[in-house]
């Protein structure tokens, strides 16, 4: 796993799938530097990195910007937020539908049918932080961020272009947690127990894996024996409780931690 220290005493991470991508160390180093420090300007940059050579900076952030991995606008460069590094839309087909199961990146398109389909589940509590996280991620306008705050990402299952679930994964820039992200989502009611909840969940941890994370956790309330009992049976374990964490409906409710590794 490849991390950068910040300034703060942070780590981020590059995405393995874009770092692999740059065999010159000097561009390795001007990209580094963009995700360490989040959006920069290319003055910044320059005198930074290159004080007394314009031409440099300027032809290694054309080069870097050709190939899809900084971008440039309002006079800042970021890093890119291209999904198809990390993760790749596939489709499964599933006995119980006609039709297949799409698992993929979220999109702007899809930001209303997120919102209706957080609503659908807000009642439920499958876990807690899954309304005001996916809540967070909607309004926002950030579904996808890699920055020097830390890494978010939201995939969706759909059929027929009708988001059925969601996975919301999330991590910061800690140096003490940077190797973990924490994993909230679920599926609509209408589609259940049909194994896109497996799915989904497969999937994002193999996003979260080619993003160089070793180990992924989830937070229920232990009211939920479902979605506890859901993550057991696939692998997850519980690795610590909080007691009397949460207040759900007036009564105080122990914080489930569950855990597992991303290299299964």
């Amino acid at each position: 796993m490849r991390e950068n220290s910040s300034p703060t005493g942070g780590v981020i991470r590059s995405s393995t799938a874009s770092i692999n991508e740059i065999t010159n160390e000097e561009r390795r180093t001007v990209y580094e530097y963009v995700v360490q420090h989040g959006p920069v300007r290319p003055r910044r940059l320059q005198e930074e990195l290159y004080p007394n050579d314009r031409r440099a900076i300027d032809h290694h952030l054309a080069l870097l910007t050709q190939k899809g991995l900084l971008v440039e606008t309002d006079d800042l460069v970021r890093v890119t937020t291209d999904l198809n590094r990390v993760a790749e839309s596939i489709t499964v087909g599933l006995s119980r539908f006609d039709s297949l199961v799409e698992f993929r990146p979220a999109t702007d398109a899809d930001r209303a049918e997120l919102v209706t389909a957080i609503r659908s589940m807000a009642g439920e509590q499958p876990s807690v932080e899954t309304t005001s996280t996916m809540a967070t991620a909607t309004d926002d306008g950030t579904l996808h961020r890699r920055d020097s705050a830390g890494e978010c990402a939201v995939y969706v299952a759909t059929i027929e272009d009708t988001i059925c679930g969601l996975v919301h994964v999330d991590a910061t820039a800690r140096s003490q947690t940077a190797h973990t992200a924490t994993v909230t989502g679920g599926v609509v009611e209408s589609r259940r127990e049909a194994g896109i909840g497996t799915r989904l969940l497969a999937y994002a941890r193999q996003c979260a894996d080619r993003c160089g994370y070793e180990k992924l956790y989830q937070h229920l309330p232990a009211t939920n024996r479902r979605g506890i009992d859901f993550l057991v049976d696939r692998g997850w374990t519980i690795e610590a409780t909080r007691n009397d964490h949460y207040l759900l409906d007036g009564s105080d409710v122990d914080d489930v931690i569950m855990s597992a590794t991303v290299d299964w």
